[in-house]
């Protein structure tokens, strides 16, 4: 029986790269026009259509202590000083895809994990994942996969695969007996992808999910 992926949920100061992207942006357009820009300039900018998108990360960025909000849709800055990070902290490198693939973006921070999940065996980092291909798996939209770096895996691990075209995507790994690979969604409304060859990046051992 396949052992699942540790999961922790709790509550961060740590920022998802959207929500990062967010507040840069806050930043950048406060210093220029010395007022806030409004959800559809923020929803413009970090690439959403939902107004109600880029309104729940203003909310995670207060919850977070990074800003202030007004009903008047005034938005203050609030600077403090970087937590300093525990020896736990691993890279969050970036997005990867739970859906079709997409470019593997990298935006390498830091981020601290559960202790439990390292456990000594290799390099470990974390991903921010995007779309719902793995929901079945417990694994959803905007959740932190935690990582092993590795280069090979075997029948039902959940794996980071890069393909041929750079595109990254999360997907549970399968080799076939003809010596073709399949990477299967765990969402029954989505196909497998059947290639000839793939590239392992790494393991997912544990999955990270805040708590709203």
């Amino acid at each position: 029986m396949k052992k699942r992926p540790t999961t922790s949920t709790y509550k961060s100061s740590t920022l998802a790269p959207v929500q990062r992207q967010t507040l840069e942006f806050l930043r950048s357009f406060i210093a220029e026009r010395g007022y806030a820009p409004t959800l559809k300039d923020i929803a413009e900018r970090i690439g959403v259509k939902s107004l109600s998108t880029a309104h729940f990360h203003l909310e995670r960025l207060e919850d977070k202590g990074f800003i202030r909000r007004g009903d008047d849709g005034f938005i203050e800055l609030i600077e403090s000083e970087k937590p300093e990070l525990g020896p736990t902290a691993v890279p969050l490198e970036g997005v990867i895809a739970a859906g079709m693939p997409i470019e593997a973006v990298e935006q390498r921070t830091m981020i601290d994990i559960p202790s439990s999940m390292i456990d000594g065996r290799g390099e470990v980092f974390c991903l921010e994942v995007s779309g719902d291909s793995m929901i079945d798996a417990h694994i959803c939209d905007r959740d932190i996969v935690v990582i092993r770096r590795q280069e090979i895996a075997i029948d039902g691990d959940i794996v980071v695969a890069l393909l041929d075209d750079g595109s990254a995507t999360l997907k549970t790994f399968r080799r076939l007996k003809n010596g073709r690979v399949m990477l299967i969604p765990a969402n029954p409304t989505m196909k497998p992808i059947m290639l000839d060859k793939v590239s392992i990046q790494g393991k997912v051992i544990g999955i990270i999910r805040e708590l709203h």
